[in-house]
């Protein structure tokens, strides 16, 4: 694959790393206390130059990817948002999977994405 092909591929130097996070907030809050937290949480993980798609709730289960189209997430910044995210009162639970490519999953022996 040539150069030009492996950026349209976010291939080899121009792969995207992020990584899923999990993590649990009280189910005593109320919706106003859920949507202040994520509101909160987005302006942080903002600030930190990330970005998060997925599920919420009580219980959340996103994956991390840079803010700005092509990029990665560094270990600092997976540090700062686990960081922050441990100081918060309430929330429990916390589970951070490592730095993997954000666009192709890894294969399994079997030949499944994993």
């Amino acid at each position: 694959m040539n150069k030009r092909q492996r950026k349209k591929h976010r291939r080899g130097e121009f792969r995207e790393l992020g990584f899923e996070l999990r993590f649990c907030t009280p189910e005593a809050w109320s919706e106003d206390e859920q949507e202040a937290f994520w509101v909160e949480c987005i302006r942080h993980v903002e600030a930190l130059g990330l970005a998060v798609g997925g599920g919420s709730g009580v219980c959340w289960d996103v994956f991390v990817t840079g803010l700005r189209g092509r990029d990665s997430v560094s270990p600092a910044q997976r540090q700062a948002l686990l960081d922050w995210l441990a100081a918060h009162p309430g929330v429990s639970k916390i589970w951070a999977g490592r730095l993997e490519d954000a666009w192709y999953p890894p294969i399994t022996p079997n030949g499944a994405a994993a």
